[in-house]
């Protein structure tokens, strides 16, 4: 080591050292040493300082594994002089200094690079442009070893400031100790909370399990008994089913058997179709009132569902009474026995719903049939005027009668769509069917007395087709739903 000079001795000095100014603070920079024709790379700490007021700079390079090993260099106004000279320089010594940041700033971009070349003892930093064709060297500077004294004073500096660095650090990691603790602390305290929290909530679930164990097994026990009772419920309807369904059978036997004494009856009203010549023009005015019936009931069906066609077919059933009535003569005594048969097999028919709807349905075909023979009858009916007339007023309240059948009909249709799903409604609908039907058939059996005493008195009229009509209506299907 040499000893330092006064200059460098500037840098050194606590009451100057106060002036000093770092221009380019301490970067590691790459330096090629070059030593007997060996270049070899090394990394240095280089750094760049100034004394305020003064033209005094040094530039001190220290290698990075090694802080013993520093080279220096400390320029004033007559080193620079001699450099300027030496180098052809055309700057002032602050634009020399202001040069020669740059230069360093471009070292550490890599766009310059350093060589540190020694030669007996001599060093010099070369600061040099690299080319394909040639290095082109910017800048030439005389570095020497630093003295023990810069070194130490270096070197002490670092240590101080590692010491501080060190005083900063124990005192934080004292303050995150001390902050570990606590939140050490505060995590022991959560832990025992959540292990509290953990009993209570197994606690918890343990309670409900059991709770919802207690109402699964309650509902079992209730599906187990609503099951039972939806068995039991089946047994006692299909056993109803099979009584009624015998009873239909029974009851379609015994409308056979009166079909077939219509039928025979019917033979003994041929002598009245010579008379029913006379009420043509009579029946001319039954013809349109009863083709105005039947275009409603044919509008009804069109725009209304089930339960409209079930008023239609029930006023097709009206138009049967009528024409039941002008072939009604002199069997007082055989239509009654026939009407109290009829009411037994109608108390009957009420238990099944779906029988009256068959029954319904197969009357839109008796109506055509019907409508066939009073064009055939119509030329062979000629009633008497005062029987047309009476006829014709019958007529008024049988479409009064129909409409009141209708909103019943379709009250019933809409009791038994709302129904459907329930087995104790069902017999509760039966039972307004079975009334409502008793009502009406004890008008029409009203109806019927008060024509069989009026037209026992007048001339006989023919009906031989239209029971032969009868018999298919009063026909029931062996089906029940």
């Amino acid at each position: 080591m040499h000893k330092a000079s006064q200059v460098d001795n500037k840098f050194i000095d606590n009451h100057l050292r106060r002036c000093a100014k770092v221009l380019f603070p301490a970067v590691p920079l790459r330096v090629n040493i070059d030593s007997v024709g060996i270049r070899k790379p090394q990394m240095f700490y280089t750094i760049v300082e100034q004394i305020d007021l003064q033209n005094l700079i040094q530039i001190r390079m220290t290698q990075v594994n090694d802080h013993s090993r520093m080279f220096v260099s400390t320029i004033d106004t007559a080193a620079y002089e001699q450099i300027r000279t030496e180098q052809s320089l055309h700057v002032t010594f602050q634009g020399f200094v202001d040069h020669l940041i740059k230069i360093l700033d471009s070292c550490k971009r890599e766009e310059l690079h350093l060589a540190l070349d020694t030669e007996n003892n001599c060093h010099m930093l070369q600061i040099f442009e690299k080319s394909s064709f040639k290095n082109l060297t910017h800048l030439l500077l005389a570095m020497k070893n630093a003295p023990t004294d810069t070194v130490l004073f270096h070197i002490n500096q670092s240590l101080q400031m590692l010491q501080e660095q060190t005083s900063a650090y124990t005192s934080q990691v004292q303050k995150y100790q001390i902050e570990m603790s606590s939140k050490d602390d505060a995590i022991g305290k959560l832990q025992a909370e959540i292990t509290s929290l953990n009993g209570k909530l197994r606690e918890q679930e343990n309670m409900i399990f059991n709770r919802n164990s207690e109402e699964v097994t309650r509902l079992h026990q209730t599906i187990k008994h609503l099951t039972e009772n939806k068995d039991a419920e089946e047994k006692r309807l299909k056993s109803i089913l099979h009584s009624m369904q015998e009873k239909i059978d029974q009851l379609t036997q015994e409308t056979y058997d009166r079909t077939e004494r219509m039928v025979q009856e019917t033979k003994r009203f041929e002598i009245i179709r010579e008379d029913n010549i006379k009420l043509r023009s009579q029946n001319a005015q039954i013809k349109e009132e009863l083709e105005r019936i039947q275009a409603n009931v044919s509008s009804q069906q069109s725009r209304e569902s089930r339960s409209e066609i079930t008023i239609a077919e029930l006023r097709r059933q009206v138009g049967e009474l009528q024409s039941k009535l002008k072939i009604s003569q002199k069997q007082r005594s055989e239509l009654e026995a026939e009407l109290e048969a009829e009411k037994n097999i109608c108390h009957t028919k009420k238990h099944a719903l779906q029988l009256t709807t068959d029954e319904l349905a197969n009357a839109s075909s008796v109506i055509n049939n019907l409508n066939k023979e009073n064009v055939k009858l119509q030329s062979k009916i000629d009633l008497r005027t005062e029987i047309a007339m009476r006829q014709e007023k019958m007529l008024l309240e049988k479409e009064k009668q129909i409409m009141e059948l209708s909103n019943t009909v379709a009250a019933i249709q809409q009791e038994h769509e709302k129904n459907k799903s329930c087995n104790e409604e069902y017999a509760e609908t039966i039972r307004r069917i079975k009334e409502t039907t008793d009502l009406i058939e004890e008008k029409y059996r009203k109806k019927i007395n008060d024509l069989i005493l009026r037209i026992t008195n007048s001339q006989p009229v023919e009906a031989t087709s239209v029971l032969s009509c009868q018999g298919r209506y009063f026909r029931p299907h062996n089906r029940v739903e």
